[in-house]
């Protein structure tokens, strides 16, 4: 009798115990499941934390039940061992593209596991002493001091990081009365970095970005070029936010540095317009000895490269004047620029990052840095007719030239180049999703800013290689503008919504008309919405969708803005064919 009750006792102490500390990490997996959405190493954390609860409460399950058969064993009747297992679930969150976190959740997730790392190694002690005095394995109570030991390590770790990213992102602790919010990435990567899995190892390479290394830097844009690890831009965004004000400083004149996509707006468009200063100056000097060598030898062989340094000068003076203010129009930013090769330029109207709506033009078929000015011309035509409908948002128009985009060269007879194939939208798609990476890492924190993005002729196929790289978070609308097809049978397959998915077509626009890159975008059964767009002469049918106060403009400025219940139809034209207007179809557009 005496060994039955002094098992029943122990048997009581424990399951005091248990009821005291199985529920001791619930308010950090709460936390945990209400953040993980910020991808990096939140969603490795929470699996872990996941774990070490499971293992918390099954110990403490173990240890009860051992004790229960040793009250049976002794004579006793058999304890009612209580359910020890508790549900975390919590509303399934829905976090928008550029939505950012409570940082005082995160504070409150600290607190809570550095609460257990405190009281739970006295719990296992207890818990191991109870067990081994009657004989028992103290396995279970010295589980309990290993779950404490990691929650002691992960409080630690997080508290520190948190206090390192409070004193270094600004808004963070703001008075009373306004709320902050910790950016996405700078939580995925910044906070939970430690558990983040780095497959193109750049968490090294930014290491030696921040030492000054120009070959990392090169390195890190040649992984992002790829487009494999859709986390880059964020991790270069989270890396960026805890540098000192003097490491940033110091950054910005590294040859390249602003071509980072992760990078805030303003910090590439410095680090781009000195690294554009330098180029020439360097070329300049270049031309200088060149013109000196060309002169005093006579030797035609260096003609070559007198006439290659004067044609980048050449860009670089057509780059320049580009980003001279327009009347009416915010400074542009220089995101990014290249003038050897066939060349890249990205510029940006209104500061992308704190944008409250994003619209990136992609262009196709003879676009690139030299004939850049129609480009620019449209996004700004976009930006004005965007700005017109939004009211107090703010908007953002970017011209993105990031890629080869075919040309009417001998390169037609190259596959990788030719505008018959599908090659270069496959890698300028690589570069795009990419891009969008990094608009989306660099936005400051909101649960309203949206993104558009507007793929033009062979860009729009651009346009869908990279939509299909980020299924589910490429853009809130995609607007495809005379296009030849977009890679894909029906808008769902692009990762957005299908309902999203815009298509515009001028009734004599021959482009339009090819379906070359699977299914018509124009046809029903691709799925997408119709945007009107009225029509013109064949011949300019495919370029006319940015003509002032034309259907086309005016819509796609409605959809920058969501605004779908007002898009407008165009007035109904002569049903009869006219000279150089030929009907490609029942309707005066498609």
């Amino acid at each position: 009798m005496a060994d039955h009750r002094a098992a029943l006792a122990a048997y009581e102490r424990a399951s005091a115990l248990a009821a005291g500390h199985h529920a001791d990490l619930d308010p950090a997996a709460r936390l945990m499941h209400a953040h993980a959405w910020v991808g990096g190493g939140a969603p490795a954390f929470a699996d872990a934390l996941s774990r070490h609860r499971a293992a918390l409460q099954s110990s403490l399950a173990h240890a009860l039940h051992a004790l229960a058969l040793l009250v049976v064993r002794h004579g006793g009747p058999a304890p009612a061992v209580p359910a020890l297992t508790t549900s975390v679930t919590t509303l399934a969150p829905v976090p928008g593209r550029f939505q950012g976190i409570d940082p005082n959740a995160m504070t409150a997730l600290v607190t809570s596991l550095g609460q257990v790392a405190h009281t739970l190694p006295v719990a296992g002690a207890r818990l191991a002493a109870e067990l081994s005095g009657h004989g028992l394995s103290p396995e279970p109570g010295h589980a309990l001091g290993r779950i404490a030991t990691w929650t002691s390590a992960q409080s630690d770790d997080l508290r520190r990081r948190l206090h390192r990213i409070r004193e270094t992102v600004p808004g963070l602790s703001p008075p009373p009365g306004f709320a902050a919010s910790l950016p996405s990435g700078l939580a995925a990567y910044g906070l939970f970095g430690a558990h983040a899995t780095d497959p193109v190892g750049a968490e090294r390479l930014l290491a030696r970005v921040g030492a000054g290394d120009e070959e990392a830097v090169t390195r890190l844009l040649s992984v992002q070029e790829g487009a494999t690890d859709a986390g880059l831009a964020a991790r270069v965004a989270a890396w960026w936010a805890t540098l000192s004000a003097a490491a940033r400083e110091r950054l910005v004149t590294l040859p390249r540095f602003g071509l980072l996509n992760g990078l805030p707006a303003s910090v590439r468009d410095r680090a781009n317009r000195h690294w554009l200063a330098e180029q020439r100056t360097r070329l300049e000097r270049d031309l200088e000895t060149a013109t000196t060598d060309l002169g005093r030898l006579a030797d035609p062989g260096l003609l070559g490269g007198w006439e290659r340094i004067a044609a980048r000068l050449r860009r670089l003076d057509l780059i320049e004047a580009e980003l001279h203010p327009a009347p009416g129009h915010p400074a542009p930013l220089l995101l990014a620029f290249d003038v050897t090769g066939q060349g890249r330029l990205v510029v940006s109207w209104g500061d992308p990052d704190r944008a409250d709506i994003t619209v990136t033009s992609v262009s196709g078929l003879t676009s690139g840095l030299d004939a850049a000015h129609g480009d620019l011309e449209r996004s700004r035509a976009l930006w004005q007719q965007a700005s017109y409908y939004s009211g107090i948002q703010s908007i953002a128009s970017i011209t993105w030239l990031g890629y080869d985009a075919p040309q009417l060269d001998p390169g037609l007879m190259d596959p990788a180049k030719s505008v018959a194939f599908a090659s270069a939208a496959a890698e300028g798609g690589k570069a795009l999703a990419s891009f969008n990476d990094g608009l989306h890492a660099a936005h400051n924190p909101s649960s309203t800013a949206r993104t558009v993005v507007i793929g033009h002729s062979y860009g729009s196929l651009t346009t869908g290689r990279a939509a299909v790289l980020r299924p589910g978070r490429f853009a809130d609308d995609v607007i495809l503008i005379g296009s030849p097809g977009v890679g894909v049978d029906h808008a769902r397959q692009l990762g957005v919504r299908a309902e999203h998915v815009w298509v515009g077509e001028a009734g004599n626009d021959p482009v339009a008309a090819l379906g070359r890159f699977g299914s018509d975008p124009g046809d029903a059964s691709f799925g997408g919405r119709h945007m009107p767009v009225g029509r013109d002469v064949f011949t300019s049918a495919h370029s006319s969708y940015w003509q002032p106060y034309s259907v086309s403009l005016q819509n796609m400025g409605r959809i920058i803005n969501g605004q779908y219940d007002k898009i407008v139809h165009p007035p109904p034209l002569n049903t009869q064919p006219q000279l150089l207007m030929p009907e490609l179809g029942d309707s005066t557009e498609r």
